[in-house]
C-alpha cells in the first residue's frame, strides 16, 4: 500500500480574518436581510395581520441600519405598537 502525504500547511484556520463581524446595532449600511423583514411586516400589515408585523419590526428595531431602525419606529408608531 502506498502512503500519500497531504500537505495542510497552507490552509489558514484564523477565520476572525475572514469573517467580517457586524457592527453593533447594524453599523450604518442597510442590511438586506432586515430590508426584506421589513417588506414582510409590510405584508403582513396589507393582510390584516397587524401582530405579525408588529414582531418583525421590533427584530428590525434590534437588527438594523440607523435608517431601518427609524423606519420600523415610525411603522410601529402607525400600527398603535
Amino acid at each position: 500500500m502506498t502512503e500519500t502525504h497531504l500537505d495542510l500547511g497552507g490552509i489558514d484556520l484564523n477565520l476572525d480574518a475572514t469573517i467580517p463581524m457586524p457592527a453593533a446595532h447594524g453599523g450604518d449600511a442597510d442590511d438586506p436581510d432586515v430590508a426584506t423583514k421589513i417588506e414582510l411586516a409590510q405584508a403582513y400589515e396589507e393582510m390584516g395581520d397587524k401582530e405579525g408585523a408588529r414582531e418583525l419590526l421590533q427584530e428590525v428595531l434590534q437588527e438594523g441600519s440607523s435608517r431601518q431602525r427609524d423606519l420600523a419606529r415610525s411603522r410601529l408608531a402607525a400600527l398603535g405598537g
